[in-house]
């Protein structure tokens, strides 16, 4: 596996984690904290650069049934 088959298999952890995590966390600021620790997955990626604005675009789509 080259380089960036890392890469995209380690974002891919990072969203995977994401998916676990989004459901348990009551705001936003919960889930950015908890994802902060996993943001070493995105590093050689694009969307490293601009995490806060990738979580929250990720928890404006958090799915409903995770709200109610």
């Amino acid at each position: 596996m080259g380089m960036s088959g890392l890469i995209f298999e380690n974002v891919d952890k990072f969203w995977n984690i994401a998916d676990k995590t989004i459901g348990e966390c009551e705001s936003f600021q919960e889930f950015a904290n908890k994802m902060i620790e996993h943001n070493d997955l995105l590093e050689g990626s694009d969307e490293v650069n601009d995490i806060e604005d990738i979580l929250y675009e990720a928890w404006q789509e958090k799915p409903s049934k995770y709200t109610q």
